[in-house]
């Protein structure tokens, strides 16, 4: 058996369900109903027997009416009701009667009780509205049931075709967006390895004729060992770029001394910094401060200062530490978040991947680069969990 069809089975026998329930509730409420009224009816005819048997006896004491009621009871409504002295211990059974009503005379009583063969009799019985309305409820269920799964079953045929149709289109922006990157990789890295390349390939043409030139065979030297530095410098940020950074060994370093000797390496001066440590993997960081201070020295800074300083960032305690430097800074019409992605510089040169190695850093560490404008100079601020820095006096 199909699944649909199996469904349907299912719905039906469930419609059946719903509408011999419609059946049973609306007939017993009618029953309910139907039982009150017979027993105002019922009453009422109790009543009007003994306004009739003292209008036709206006001398009759308590005893003779009593009498009257009781025979009355017996004879004409033998099969409706049951009388029973109000003194007696002898009571109907519930299974036989159901007590109806008190009558009093002379400060004696009968109860009267209606007995259940006689209301089962009258009122008990199905007929066809009962079975009308649970053929219509049957009905309407299994209609509304057969519509609702079809429009859920068409909603989740549609959902379907859309996840499809996006995960398609979400794959193709990929693409693009992978041969567009691999564009401006290309004409970045071309444009950058073209500078020292030209330059190397001048020096070699020169050199045969100036070889007996010490000052040119030094200064050949000087600009070889740069342009190559350079060259060597792009290779290893692309390869940084493709790679996922995962920091499995991390060490206390001093931070004054640590950036002293990279600014030196770069050619810059750090100006100040205070005394700190940071709980980082030395390799990566090393490549974090280098790509930072290389930024700075190439946009024309001379010298950078460092402040480290606690604080706290959604409610996260958070260590800062910010690099100044007193270069022209950034450019106003420039997005600074815009800076942060790959390939992207606000300089005539440069591959555009120091800021954005440089976040990819501090986010293996659990942190974050955050640019900032000065007044003279751009400020750069790595953000990291507190319990990576420690900040002395």
């Amino acid at each position: 058996m199909s699944k649909r069809i199996l469904q349907f089975v299912i719905y039906l026998l469930l419609s059946i369900g719903i509408g011999l329930s419609v059946v049973m509730v609306t007939y017993n409420l009618e029953n309910i109903v139907e039982e009150k009224k017979l027993r105002r009816v019922i009453k009422q005819e109790f009543k009007n027997a003994i306004a009739t048997f003292k209008d036709s006896s206006p001398g009759a004491n308590a005893d003779q009416t009593l009498y009257f009621l009781r025979k009355y009871v017996g004879i004409v409504m033998e099969r409706k009701l049951i009388a029973v002295d109000t003194a007696s211990t002898n009571k109907p059974d519930k299974k036989e009667a159901k007590y109806l009503f008190t009558s009093y005379e002379g400060g004696r009583g009968i109860d009267l009780y209606i007995k259940n063969s006689y209301v089962k009799e009258e009122v008990f019985d199905l007929d066809f509205p009962e079975f009308f309305e649970g053929v219509v409820a049957t009905v309407l269920v299994f209609t509304i049931l057969i519509i609702f799964t079809e429009k859920r079953r068409q909603s989740h045929e549609m959902r379907q075709q859309f996840e499809t149709k996006h995960a398609e289109l979400a794959k193709e922006l990929k693409e693009h967006e992978a041969l567009a990157l691999l564009g401006r990789m290309t004409a970045t890295l071309a444009h950058e390895l073209k500078t020292p390349i030209a330059t190397i390939s001048n020096l070699v043409q020169v050199l045969p004729e100036r070889i007996s030139d010490t000052r040119f065979t030094q200064r050949f030297t000087v600009l070889m060992t740069e342009e190559l530095r350079r060259t060597q410098q792009i290779i290893d940020n692309l390869l940084l770029y493709g790679k996922e950074i995962i920091i499995k060994d991390t060490q206390w370093i001093e931070l004054k001394p640590f950036v002293t000797e990279l600014s030196k390496k770069i050619g810059i001066t750090l100006k100040s910094c205070p005394k700190a440590s940071i709980n980082a993997d030395k390799f990566y960081m090393r490549l974090f401060f280098e790509n930072l201070l290389r930024n700075s020295a190439q946009a024309g800074a001379d010298n950078i200062s460092l402040t480290v300083r606690m604080s706290f960032m959604d409610s996260l305690s958070v260590a800062e530490i910010a690099c100044e430097d007193n270069g022209p800074g950034f450019p106003e019409e420039v997005d600074l978040n815009k800076l942060i992605a790959p390939f992207v510089t606000s300089r005539s040169k440069g591959a555009g991947l120091g800021l954005y190695l440089a976040q990819k850093i501090a986010m293996a560490h659990g942190g974050m680069l955050l640019l900032f404008r000065l007044i003279k100079g751009a400020g750069i601020t790595l953000v990291l969990p507190q319990e990576k820095v420690r900040l002395y006096g």
